[in-house]
Protein backbone atom coordinates (compact mmCIF):
# COMPACT_ATOMS: atom_id res chain seq x y z
CA UNK A 1 0.00 0.00 0.00
CA UNK A 2 1.48 3.48 -1.08
CA UNK A 3 0.08 6.15 0.75
CA UNK A 4 0.24 8.87 -1.73
CA UNK A 5 -1.24 6.81 -4.61
CA UNK A 6 -4.30 5.95 -2.44
CA UNK A 7 -4.68 9.41 -1.86
CA UNK A 8 -4.38 10.75 -5.30
CA UNK A 9 -7.03 7.79 -6.17
CA UNK A 10 -9.57 9.20 -3.69
CA UNK A 11 -9.24 12.51 -5.13
CA UNK A 12 -9.15 11.83 -8.69
CA UNK A 13 -12.44 9.73 -8.43
CA UNK A 14 -15.13 11.02 -9.56
CA UNK A 15 -17.86 10.36 -6.82
CA UNK A 16 -18.19 7.50 -4.36
CA UNK A 17 -20.78 5.53 -3.12
CA UNK A 18 -20.08 5.36 0.75
CA UNK A 19 -17.80 7.22 2.67
CA UNK A 20 -17.08 5.89 5.91
CA UNK A 21 -16.07 7.72 9.05
CA UNK A 22 -13.69 5.68 11.36
CA UNK A 23 -10.98 3.10 10.46
CA UNK A 24 -11.74 0.59 13.03
CA UNK A 25 -13.32 -3.15 13.54
CA UNK A 26 -17.22 -1.54 12.63
CA UNK A 27 -15.86 0.66 9.56
CA UNK A 28 -13.84 -1.60 8.01
CA UNK A 29 -17.02 -4.05 7.96
CA UNK A 30 -18.85 -1.68 6.30
CA UNK A 31 -16.21 -0.65 3.89
CA UNK A 32 -15.46 -4.71 3.17
CA UNK A 33 -18.96 -5.28 2.66
CA UNK A 34 -19.38 -2.23 0.13
CA UNK A 35 -16.32 -3.52 -2.01
CA UNK A 36 -17.74 -6.84 -2.02
CA UNK A 37 -20.91 -5.66 -3.30
CA UNK A 38 -18.95 -3.47 -6.01
CA UNK A 39 -19.85 0.14 -4.77
CA UNK A 40 -17.07 2.85 -4.84
CA UNK A 41 -15.83 3.35 -1.06
CA UNK A 42 -13.74 5.26 0.75
CA UNK A 43 -12.62 5.46 4.71
CA UNK A 44 -10.73 7.93 6.56
CA UNK A 45 -9.24 7.06 9.34
CA UNK A 46 -8.45 10.39 12.00
CA UNK A 47 -5.36 8.82 13.81
CA UNK A 48 -4.31 5.07 12.73
CA UNK A 49 -6.14 2.44 11.96
CA UNK A 50 -6.83 0.60 14.98
CA UNK A 51 -5.68 3.39 17.36
CA UNK A 52 -8.97 2.94 19.88
CA UNK A 53 -10.77 0.10 20.89
CA UNK A 54 -10.07 -1.95 17.62
CA UNK A 55 -6.54 -2.80 19.53
CA UNK A 56 -7.67 -3.53 22.95
CA UNK A 57 -9.54 -6.24 22.53
CA UNK A 58 -9.77 -9.75 24.89
CA UNK A 59 -8.68 -11.25 21.35
CA UNK A 60 -11.47 -13.33 21.34
CA UNK A 61 -14.12 -14.84 19.03
CA UNK A 62 -16.88 -15.77 20.70
CA UNK A 63 -20.65 -15.77 20.94
CA UNK A 64 -20.21 -14.66 24.70
CA UNK A 65 -20.93 -17.43 27.20
CA UNK A 66 -22.30 -14.16 29.56
CA UNK A 67 -24.63 -13.42 26.69
CA UNK A 68 -26.40 -16.35 26.91
CA UNK A 69 -26.46 -16.22 30.86
CA UNK A 70 -28.16 -12.87 30.18
CA UNK A 71 -30.57 -14.19 27.60
CA UNK A 72 -29.71 -12.60 24.53
CA UNK A 73 -30.13 -15.74 22.07
CA UNK A 74 -30.07 -13.92 18.92
CA UNK A 75 -26.40 -12.26 19.72
CA UNK A 76 -24.86 -15.14 20.55
CA UNK A 77 -26.32 -17.08 17.34
CA UNK A 78 -25.15 -14.33 15.32
CA UNK A 79 -21.32 -14.13 17.27
CA UNK A 80 -21.61 -17.82 16.75
CA UNK A 81 -21.89 -17.77 12.96
CA UNK A 82 -19.50 -14.82 12.31
CA UNK A 83 -17.00 -16.45 14.55
CA UNK A 84 -16.81 -19.12 11.97
CA UNK A 85 -16.13 -17.23 8.62
CA UNK A 86 -13.46 -15.07 10.63
CA UNK A 87 -11.70 -18.42 11.05
CA UNK A 88 -12.17 -19.77 7.99
CA UNK A 89 -11.32 -16.01 6.19
CA UNK A 90 -8.54 -15.11 8.23
CA UNK A 91 -6.49 -18.53 8.88
CA UNK A 92 -3.51 -16.84 9.68
CA UNK A 93 -4.30 -14.56 12.57
CA UNK A 94 -6.96 -16.94 13.86
CA UNK A 95 -7.12 -20.13 15.48
CA UNK A 96 -9.61 -22.65 17.88
CA UNK A 97 -8.90 -22.38 21.27
CA UNK A 98 -9.53 -24.82 24.15
CA UNK A 99 -11.54 -23.15 27.16
CA UNK A 100 -11.53 -24.44 30.53
CA UNK A 101 -13.73 -23.59 34.23
CA UNK A 102 -12.72 -25.20 36.79
CA UNK A 103 -15.62 -25.56 38.95
CA UNK A 104 -15.51 -26.23 43.21
CA UNK A 105 -18.95 -27.07 43.60
CA UNK A 106 -20.81 -29.85 41.97
CA UNK A 107 -23.95 -28.39 41.19
CA UNK A 108 -22.25 -25.47 39.56
CA UNK A 109 -20.35 -27.56 37.27
CA UNK A 110 -23.02 -29.44 35.80
CA UNK A 111 -24.83 -25.81 35.70
CA UNK A 112 -21.34 -24.55 33.65
CA UNK A 113 -21.78 -27.84 31.46
CA UNK A 114 -25.63 -27.43 30.85
CA UNK A 115 -25.13 -23.60 29.46
CA UNK A 116 -22.36 -24.81 27.58
CA UNK A 117 -24.12 -27.73 25.60
CA UNK A 118 -26.80 -24.89 24.93
CA UNK A 119 -23.80 -22.60 23.63
CA UNK A 120 -23.15 -25.85 20.95
CA UNK A 121 -26.62 -26.08 20.22
CA UNK A 122 -26.54 -23.04 19.18
CA UNK A 123 -23.31 -23.11 16.69
CA UNK A 124 -25.26 -25.48 14.64
CA UNK A 125 -22.82 -25.67 11.52
CA UNK A 126 -20.30 -23.45 13.16
CA UNK A 127 -19.32 -25.70 16.43
CA UNK A 128 -15.16 -25.56 17.24
CA UNK A 129 -15.80 -28.81 19.26
CA UNK A 130 -17.91 -29.93 22.10
CA UNK A 131 -18.23 -28.94 25.49
CA UNK A 132 -17.45 -32.11 27.87
CA UNK A 133 -16.99 -32.58 31.72
CA UNK A 134 -13.30 -32.94 32.97
CA UNK A 135 -12.17 -35.09 36.30
CA UNK A 136 -10.41 -33.05 38.26
CA UNK A 137 -7.10 -35.40 37.52
CA UNK A 138 -7.36 -34.02 33.99
CA UNK A 139 -8.02 -30.55 35.05
CA UNK A 140 -4.74 -30.80 37.40
CA UNK A 141 -2.70 -31.98 34.54
CA UNK A 142 -4.64 -29.53 31.74
CA UNK A 143 -3.61 -26.58 34.12
CA UNK A 144 -0.94 -27.42 36.85
CA UNK A 145 -1.31 -24.09 38.76
CA UNK A 146 -4.79 -23.81 38.99
CA UNK A 147 -5.96 -24.71 43.02
CA UNK A 148 -6.77 -28.10 44.05
CA UNK A 149 -8.26 -27.65 47.33
CA UNK A 150 -11.77 -28.47 47.38
CA UNK A 151 -11.59 -28.73 42.95
CA UNK A 152 -14.36 -30.90 41.64
CA UNK A 153 -13.60 -30.84 38.33
CA UNK A 154 -13.91 -28.76 35.48
CA UNK A 155 -15.93 -27.82 31.62
CA UNK A 156 -14.07 -28.02 28.83
CA UNK A 157 -15.51 -25.82 25.88
CA UNK A 158 -13.80 -24.43 22.31
CA UNK A 159 -13.98 -21.15 20.98
CA UNK A 160 -11.76 -18.32 18.79
CA UNK A 161 -9.11 -16.13 19.53
CA UNK A 162 -7.33 -13.60 17.03
CA UNK A 163 -4.95 -10.85 16.73
CA UNK A 164 -7.42 -7.84 16.66
CA UNK A 165 -5.28 -5.12 14.99
CA UNK A 166 -3.45 -7.35 13.02
CA UNK A 167 -6.71 -8.24 11.23
CA UNK A 168 -7.80 -4.33 11.01
CA UNK A 169 -4.61 -3.87 8.78
CA UNK A 170 -4.80 -7.02 6.71
CA UNK A 171 -8.18 -5.67 6.33
CA UNK A 172 -6.92 -2.43 5.07
CA UNK A 173 -4.62 -4.05 2.86
CA UNK A 174 -7.46 -6.76 1.57
CA UNK A 175 -10.27 -3.81 0.82
CA UNK A 176 -7.72 -1.51 -0.73
CA UNK A 177 -6.82 -4.29 -3.42
CA UNK A 178 -10.44 -4.95 -4.33
CA UNK A 179 -10.92 -1.72 -5.54
CA UNK A 180 -11.61 0.69 -1.96
CA UNK A 181 -10.35 3.31 -0.54
CA UNK A 182 -8.73 3.07 3.10
CA UNK A 183 -6.78 5.99 4.52
CA UNK A 184 -5.08 6.86 7.85
CA UNK A 185 -4.45 10.29 9.29
CA UNK A 186 -7.16 11.92 7.88
CA UNK A 187 -9.80 13.25 9.32
CA UNK A 188 -13.51 14.07 8.07
CA UNK A 189 -13.87 18.24 8.87
CA UNK A 190 -17.80 18.10 7.84
CA UNK A 191 -20.10 18.31 4.60
CA UNK A 192 -22.19 20.28 2.21
CA UNK A 193 -24.40 18.69 -0.39
CA UNK A 194 -24.47 20.08 -3.10
CA UNK A 195 -27.40 20.69 -5.73
CA UNK A 196 -28.13 17.30 -6.69
CA UNK A 197 -27.88 15.96 -3.10
CA UNK A 198 -24.45 14.65 -2.84
CA UNK A 199 -22.09 15.20 0.07
CA UNK A 200 -19.21 17.23 -0.62
CA UNK A 201 -16.88 16.31 1.97
CA UNK A 202 -14.12 18.16 3.92
CA UNK A 203 -10.87 16.32 4.57
CA UNK A 204 -7.48 17.09 6.29
CA UNK A 205 -4.53 15.16 5.37
CA UNK A 206 -2.53 15.06 8.81
CA UNK A 207 0.85 13.89 7.58
CA UNK A 208 1.06 16.61 5.16
CA UNK A 209 -1.76 19.09 6.19
CA UNK A 210 -3.74 19.37 3.04
CA UNK A 211 -6.81 19.80 3.12
CA UNK A 212 -9.65 18.87 0.28
CA UNK A 213 -12.85 18.04 -1.02
CA UNK A 214 -14.45 14.98 -2.72
CA UNK A 215 -17.92 13.83 -3.18
CA UNK A 216 -19.97 10.27 -1.94
CA UNK A 217 -23.70 9.84 -2.61
CA UNK A 218 -23.99 8.10 1.18
CA UNK A 219 -21.63 8.81 5.15
CA UNK A 220 -21.81 6.15 7.60
CA UNK A 221 -20.53 7.12 10.98
CA UNK A 222 -18.72 4.32 12.44
CA UNK A 223 -16.64 6.44 14.84
CA UNK A 224 -16.74 3.83 18.16
CA UNK A 225 -17.26 5.80 21.60
CA UNK A 226 -16.93 9.10 19.41
CA UNK A 227 -19.92 8.87 16.80
CA UNK A 228 -22.01 11.28 18.85
CA UNK A 229 -19.25 13.85 18.31
CA UNK A 230 -19.03 13.39 14.69
CA UNK A 231 -23.06 14.00 14.63
CA UNK A 232 -22.93 17.01 16.76
CA UNK A 233 -20.09 18.25 14.67
CA UNK A 234 -22.08 17.95 11.57
CA UNK A 235 -24.71 19.66 13.06
CA UNK A 236 -27.37 16.57 13.13
CA UNK A 237 -29.40 15.37 15.85
CA UNK A 238 -28.48 12.71 18.00
CA UNK A 239 -30.62 10.07 18.42
CA UNK A 240 -28.81 7.97 20.83
CA UNK A 241 -26.30 8.21 23.12
CA UNK A 242 -23.13 6.47 23.79
CA UNK A 243 -21.98 5.07 27.09
CA UNK A 244 -18.47 4.81 27.08
CA UNK A 245 -16.82 1.43 28.86
CA UNK A 246 -13.47 0.25 30.13
CA UNK A 247 -12.30 -2.64 29.81
CA UNK A 248 -9.01 -3.23 30.80
CA UNK A 249 -5.85 -5.72 30.90
CA UNK A 250 -2.83 -7.28 31.83
CA UNK A 251 -0.60 -8.99 30.31
CA UNK A 252 1.78 -11.79 32.32
CA UNK A 253 4.18 -14.42 31.67
CA UNK A 254 2.50 -17.71 30.17
CA UNK A 255 4.17 -19.58 32.85
CA UNK A 256 1.19 -18.90 34.79
CA UNK A 257 -0.54 -21.52 33.57
CA UNK A 258 2.29 -23.79 32.01
CA UNK A 259 -0.78 -24.54 29.29
CA UNK A 260 -1.98 -23.69 25.91
CA UNK A 261 -5.92 -24.28 27.55
CA UNK A 262 -7.36 -21.14 28.37
CA UNK A 263 -9.36 -20.57 31.92
CA UNK A 264 -12.43 -18.59 32.12
CA UNK A 265 -12.96 -17.82 35.97
CA UNK A 266 -16.97 -17.99 35.96
CA UNK A 267 -18.07 -15.24 38.62
CA UNK A 268 -15.79 -12.59 39.85
CA UNK A 269 -16.31 -10.37 42.79
CA UNK A 270 -18.55 -8.15 40.53
CA UNK A 271 -20.40 -10.72 39.01
CA UNK A 272 -19.08 -10.89 35.57
CA UNK A 273 -16.67 -14.02 34.03
CA UNK A 274 -12.77 -12.95 33.93
CA UNK A 275 -10.13 -14.75 31.44
CA UNK A 276 -6.95 -15.77 31.55
CA UNK A 277 -5.78 -16.35 27.73
CA UNK A 278 -2.26 -17.65 26.17
CA UNK A 279 -1.39 -15.10 23.35
CA UNK A 280 2.02 -14.15 21.44
CA UNK A 281 3.62 -16.58 24.23
CA UNK A 282 2.03 -14.75 27.18
CA UNK A 283 -1.32 -14.84 28.95
CA UNK A 284 -3.71 -12.42 28.79
CA UNK A 285 -5.94 -11.81 32.08
CA UNK A 286 -9.38 -9.57 31.28
CA UNK A 287 -11.64 -8.07 30.95
CA UNK A 288 -13.18 -5.30 33.80
CA UNK A 289 -16.26 -3.34 32.76
CA UNK A 290 -16.33 0.18 34.16
CA UNK A 291 -18.72 3.05 32.87
CA UNK A 292 -16.88 6.10 32.19
CA UNK A 293 -17.21 9.94 31.01
CA UNK A 294 -13.64 10.77 29.13
CA UNK A 295 -13.38 9.25 25.89
CA UNK A 296 -9.13 8.72 25.68
CA UNK A 297 -7.72 6.65 23.25
CA UNK A 298 -5.34 5.46 25.33
CA UNK A 299 -7.17 4.95 28.89
CA UNK A 300 -4.73 4.73 31.76
CA UNK A 301 -5.40 0.88 33.97
CA UNK A 302 -6.27 1.90 37.18
CA UNK A 303 -5.05 0.25 40.38
CA UNK A 304 -8.37 -0.54 41.32
CA UNK A 305 -8.63 -2.56 38.09
CA UNK A 306 -5.14 -3.97 38.67
CA UNK A 307 -6.12 -5.38 42.19
CA UNK A 308 -9.49 -6.59 40.62
CA UNK A 309 -7.91 -8.79 38.19
CA UNK A 310 -4.94 -10.04 40.34
CA UNK A 311 -7.50 -10.86 43.59
CA UNK A 312 -9.34 -13.24 41.49
CA UNK A 313 -6.87 -14.58 39.82
CA UNK A 314 -5.53 -15.39 43.23
CA UNK A 315 -9.15 -17.22 44.31
CA UNK A 316 -7.91 -19.87 41.59
CA UNK A 317 -4.19 -19.77 40.92
CA UNK A 318 -1.53 -21.42 43.55
CA UNK A 319 1.08 -19.05 42.06
CA UNK A 320 -0.95 -16.13 40.71
CA UNK A 321 0.76 -13.41 39.37
CA UNK A 322 1.20 -9.91 41.25
CA UNK A 323 2.16 -6.71 40.25
CA UNK A 324 5.99 -7.26 39.74
CA UNK A 325 4.78 -10.09 37.15
CA UNK A 326 2.93 -7.53 34.96
CA UNK A 327 4.63 -7.53 31.35
CA UNK A 328 2.18 -5.03 29.80
CA UNK A 329 -1.42 -3.48 30.73
CA UNK A 330 -4.07 -1.59 28.29
CA UNK A 331 -6.91 -0.35 28.28
CA UNK A 332 -9.90 0.72 25.77
CA UNK A 333 -13.22 1.58 25.59
CA UNK A 334 -16.55 -0.44 24.40
CA UNK A 335 -18.96 2.17 22.34
CA UNK A 336 -22.05 0.72 23.99
CA UNK A 337 -25.51 2.45 22.39
CA UNK A 338 -28.38 3.48 25.33
CA UNK A 339 -31.33 5.71 24.75
CA UNK A 340 -32.16 4.42 28.58
CA UNK A 341 -31.46 7.26 31.29
CA UNK A 342 -30.39 6.54 34.29
CA UNK A 343 -28.19 3.02 33.70
CA UNK A 344 -24.85 3.69 34.82
CA UNK A 345 -23.66 -0.37 35.03
CA UNK A 346 -22.64 -0.94 31.71
CA UNK A 347 -22.70 -4.53 32.30
CA UNK A 348 -26.41 -4.05 31.81
CA UNK A 349 -26.14 -2.03 28.14
CA UNK A 350 -27.34 -4.78 25.32
CA UNK A 351 -23.61 -5.31 23.18
CA UNK A 352 -25.90 -5.64 20.23
CA UNK A 353 -24.95 -3.09 17.28
CA UNK A 354 -27.53 -0.54 15.46
CA UNK A 355 -28.03 1.81 12.34
CA UNK A 356 -29.28 4.79 12.90
CA UNK A 357 -30.30 7.26 10.10
CA UNK A 358 -29.54 10.63 11.15
CA UNK A 359 -30.30 12.73 7.82
CA UNK A 360 -31.18 11.73 4.04
CA UNK A 361 -27.88 9.47 3.01
CA UNK A 362 -26.09 9.96 6.58
CA UNK A 363 -26.06 6.66 8.60
CA UNK A 364 -24.41 5.84 12.41
CA UNK A 365 -23.37 2.17 12.66
CA UNK A 366 -23.36 1.74 16.48
CA UNK A 367 -22.18 -1.07 19.12
CA UNK A 368 -21.18 -3.91 18.19
CA UNK A 369 -18.25 -6.18 19.36
CA UNK A 370 -14.58 -7.49 16.78
CA UNK A 371 -16.62 -10.54 16.13
CA UNK A 372 -19.61 -9.58 14.03
CA UNK A 373 -17.54 -6.90 12.55
CA UNK A 374 -18.57 -8.06 9.57
CA UNK A 375 -22.49 -8.82 9.77
CA UNK A 376 -22.39 -4.86 11.74
CA UNK A 377 -21.26 -3.80 7.81
CA UNK A 378 -23.31 -6.24 6.09
CA UNK A 379 -26.50 -4.67 7.97
CA UNK A 380 -25.19 -1.08 7.61
CA UNK A 381 -24.66 -1.52 3.74
CA UNK A 382 -28.05 -3.34 3.22
CA UNK A 383 -29.82 -0.42 5.31
CA UNK A 384 -28.26 2.00 3.56
CA UNK A 385 -28.68 0.52 -0.02
CA UNK A 386 -32.76 0.05 1.13
CA UNK A 387 -33.41 4.16 2.62
CA UNK A 388 -31.14 5.60 -0.41
CA UNK A 389 -33.78 3.35 -3.12
CA UNK A 390 -30.60 2.00 -4.69
CA UNK A 391 -30.73 -1.48 -6.76
CA UNK A 392 -30.34 -4.33 -4.73
CA UNK A 393 -26.59 -5.57 -4.43
CA UNK A 394 -25.69 -9.12 -3.55
CA UNK A 395 -22.53 -9.08 -0.55
CA UNK A 396 -19.71 -11.52 -0.71
CA UNK A 397 -18.14 -10.60 2.54
CA UNK A 398 -18.78 -13.70 3.66
CA UNK A 399 -16.67 -15.21 1.19
CA UNK A 400 -13.41 -12.33 1.28
CA UNK A 401 -9.99 -14.29 2.13
CA UNK A 402 -8.78 -11.78 4.30
CA UNK A 403 -4.68 -11.20 2.48
CA UNK A 404 -1.95 -11.28 5.07
CA UNK A 405 1.71 -9.77 4.96
CA UNK A 406 4.43 -12.08 3.32
CA UNK A 407 7.64 -10.58 4.35
CA UNK A 408 10.86 -12.61 3.84
CA UNK A 409 10.62 -15.30 6.43
CA UNK A 410 13.51 -15.84 9.11
CA UNK A 411 13.84 -16.94 12.65
CA UNK A 412 16.26 -14.16 13.95
CA UNK A 413 13.83 -12.36 16.16
CA UNK A 414 14.41 -9.00 16.72
CA UNK A 415 14.20 -10.21 20.80
CA UNK A 416 14.00 -13.02 22.82
CA UNK A 417 10.54 -11.65 24.47
CA UNK A 418 8.75 -10.64 20.80
CA UNK A 419 7.48 -13.00 18.46
CA UNK A 420 9.13 -10.84 15.46
CA UNK A 421 11.93 -10.87 13.07
CA UNK A 422 13.47 -7.95 11.68
CA UNK A 423 12.08 -8.39 8.04
CA UNK A 424 8.60 -8.13 9.69
CA UNK A 425 9.17 -4.57 10.75
CA UNK A 426 10.54 -3.78 6.98
CA UNK A 427 8.33 -5.13 5.21
CA UNK A 428 5.50 -3.09 7.45
CA UNK A 429 7.15 0.26 7.50
CA UNK A 430 7.84 -0.15 3.64
CA UNK A 431 4.08 -1.05 3.09
CA UNK A 432 1.18 -1.15 5.52
CA UNK A 433 0.74 2.48 5.90
CA UNK A 434 3.40 3.43 8.73
CA UNK A 435 3.56 6.59 9.96
CA UNK A 436 5.08 6.77 13.24
CA UNK A 437 7.23 4.41 15.45
CA UNK A 438 3.73 3.59 17.64
CA UNK A 439 1.87 2.45 14.43
CA UNK A 440 5.02 -0.41 13.90
CA UNK A 441 5.39 -1.18 17.33
CA UNK A 442 1.72 -1.11 19.19
CA UNK A 443 -0.44 -1.88 15.82
CA UNK A 444 1.77 -3.72 12.92
CA UNK A 445 2.91 -5.47 15.11
CA UNK A 446 2.46 -6.10 18.63
CA UNK A 447 5.40 -5.51 20.85
CA UNK A 448 3.67 -2.77 23.11
CA UNK A 449 0.91 -4.95 24.02
CA UNK A 450 3.01 -8.29 24.58
CA UNK A 451 5.79 -6.78 26.59
CA UNK A 452 6.70 -3.15 27.06
CA UNK A 453 10.50 -3.50 28.65
CA UNK A 454 11.10 -5.22 25.61
CA UNK A 455 9.74 -2.89 23.36
CA UNK A 456 11.46 -0.71 25.31
CA UNK A 457 14.81 -2.31 24.66
CA UNK A 458 14.19 -2.34 20.75
CA UNK A 459 13.09 1.08 20.36
CA UNK A 460 16.01 2.79 19.61
CA UNK A 461 17.18 0.64 16.93
CA UNK A 462 13.41 0.26 15.36
CA UNK A 463 13.04 4.51 15.43
CA UNK A 464 16.60 4.01 13.16
CA UNK A 465 15.15 1.66 10.89
CA UNK A 466 12.03 3.67 10.29
CA UNK A 467 14.06 6.99 9.84
CA UNK A 468 16.47 5.12 7.05
CA UNK A 469 13.97 3.85 5.24
CA UNK A 470 11.41 7.07 5.29
CA UNK A 471 14.05 9.71 4.89
CA UNK A 472 13.45 10.65 8.46
CA UNK A 473 15.95 13.38 10.01
CA UNK A 474 17.37 12.86 13.86
CA UNK A 475 14.49 16.18 15.14
CA UNK A 476 11.90 13.64 13.79
CA UNK A 477 13.71 10.32 15.72
CA UNK A 478 13.89 12.50 19.12
CA UNK A 479 9.80 13.45 18.36
CA UNK A 480 9.13 10.16 17.81
CA UNK A 481 11.15 8.65 20.76
CA UNK A 482 9.28 11.51 22.91
CA UNK A 483 5.58 10.23 22.12
CA UNK A 484 6.41 6.99 22.13
CA UNK A 485 7.58 6.66 26.02
CA UNK A 486 4.81 8.99 26.82
CA UNK A 487 2.55 6.61 25.28
CA UNK A 488 4.52 3.42 26.77
CA UNK A 489 3.62 5.08 30.20
CA UNK A 490 0.44 3.61 30.39
CA UNK A 491 1.11 0.35 29.05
Amino acid sequence: MNRSKIIEKIKSAEIADVFVIGGGASGLGVALDAVSRSLKVVLAEKHDFGKGTTSKATKLLHGGVRYLAQGDIGLVMEALKERRIILSNAPHLSNIQEFIIPFYNIWQGYFYLIGLKLYDILSFKSSLGSSRLLKKDTVLKKLPNVKSEGLKGGISYYDGQFDDTRLCIDLVSTINAKGGSCINYTSFEGFNKNDKGVFEIQLTDHINGENYTILSRSIVNAAGVHADEIVKKCGLEAHFSILPAKGSHLVVSKQMLSSDAAVMIPKTSDGRVLFVVPWHGVNIIGTTDIAVQNKEYDPDVSDEEVEFMLSNCRNYFNDPPEKENILSKYSGLRPLVTEHKGKDKSKDVSRKHKIVKSAAGFYNLLGGKWTTFRKMGYDAVDFLIKDMGWPSRSSFSHTFKISGPSPESSEDFIHPDLPYNKNFFIHSIKNELVESIEDLLARRTRCLFINKKATLNILDEMIDVMAEIKSKDQTWKLNQKHLFLHLANKY
